[in-house]
């Protein structure tokens, strides 16, 4: 679990980091609780250029928006 903190958010923003390609996704019950076109936001994909190093934008609003939680 990540929490983001930002200038002019009140409260913590609770999201999840998930490793595209893990076949464990398939059985983690918190992620299917998203719907399919808004599991891509919480995905880390592996950058080629620099290998076992992973990428993960949190985007705070717009189409990207990433998914946060109520906790």
């Amino acid at each position: 679990v990540v929490g983001v903190f930002a200038r002019g958010v009140m409260r913590r923003l609770p999201t999840r980091i998930y490793f595209a390609g893990d076949p464990a996704n398939g059985e983690d019950p918190v992620l299917a609780l998203v719907p399919d076109q808004r599991r891509k936001t919480l995905m880390a994909h592996p950058l080629a250029e620099q290998p076992g190093t992973w990428r993960f934008d949190i985007h705070l609003c717009g189409e990207k928006e990433t998914v946060f939680f109520d906790v």
